[in-house]
């Protein structure tokens, strides 16, 4: 049996008293897809964000392989840095991830930041710009580039860190249906290399081709049933 690599227990969050998690306690296993279902506003999007430490619980914990993430340690820029660098998150819309010049150097920001050699990022743009067959793309400014085209960019910048948990937020929104079957086709390779994956979906066809789990959550923000 797989190891729990992340858990959370008895989550609780609200945005200025408006509640968004209420009670919510699952874990996920190392090189699983957990897949995320629900109605608009019972809580996925916000909790994806406190999986990746871009928002904290008020009550309850949350632990990434045995470590506790809160604020306090996501101060230590150290563990903060190996902490971002082992969990990646895609967000729905791709424009807010999507800032530098072109493409290459999107790919190739996040190795950078995190220190590694010029020869290192350079393989590892290339092989993303091969992988995701946007090759033709590398020069190009994403404001030029298609919806689809743009979730591909994201994608690849995330995958450049190589990281151990992949969080995709509706990775289908706005795509037309030859695209969404690529990124099915892509995610499924994923899936077959090992990679833990964690997906917010309304589509209920991804949910149930990826989804080794699905937790679906209520309107009153808290975690219906995990299937």
């Amino acid at each position: 049996m797989n190891e729990v690599l992340l858990n959370l227990e008895d989550i609780c969050f609200a945005y200025d008293g408006i509640v968004a998690l209420r009670h919510v306690s699952f874990n996920v296993k190392r090189g699983e897809t957990m897949v995320l279902q629900g109605s608009n506003g019972c809580g996925k999007s916000t909790l994806l964000k406190l999986i990746n430490g871009l928002v904290y619980a008020e009550q309850g914990s949350y632990t990434f392989d045995g470590q506790v993430i809160d604020e306090k340690a996501l101060k230590n820029s150290s563990f903060s840095k190996n902490f971002h660098q082992r969990i990646g998150f895609v967000f729905q819309n791709p424009d807010v991830m999507l800032f530098c010049n072109n493409v290459r150097d999107e790919i190739a920001f996040g190795p950078t930041q995190m220190g590694y050699d010029s020869e290192t990022v350079e393989k590892r743009v290339n092989d993303l710009l091969a992988a995701l067959d946007i090759e033709r793309l590398a020069e190009r400014a994403p404001y030029q580039l298609s919806g689809g085209e743009k979730k591909r960019v994201a994608l690849a910048s995330v995958l450049s860190m190589n990281p151990e948990v992949l969080v995709l937020d509706e990775p289908l929104a706005g795509l037309d249906r030859r695209t969404q079957d690529w990124l099915i086709d892509f995610l499924q390779a994923l899936q077959g290399a090992g990679k833990t994956i964690i997906i917010s979906t309304h589509d209920d066809e991804l949910a149930h081709l990826l989804g080794d789990r699905i937790l679906y959550m209520n309107e009153d923000h808290s975690v219906n049933y995990i299937l």
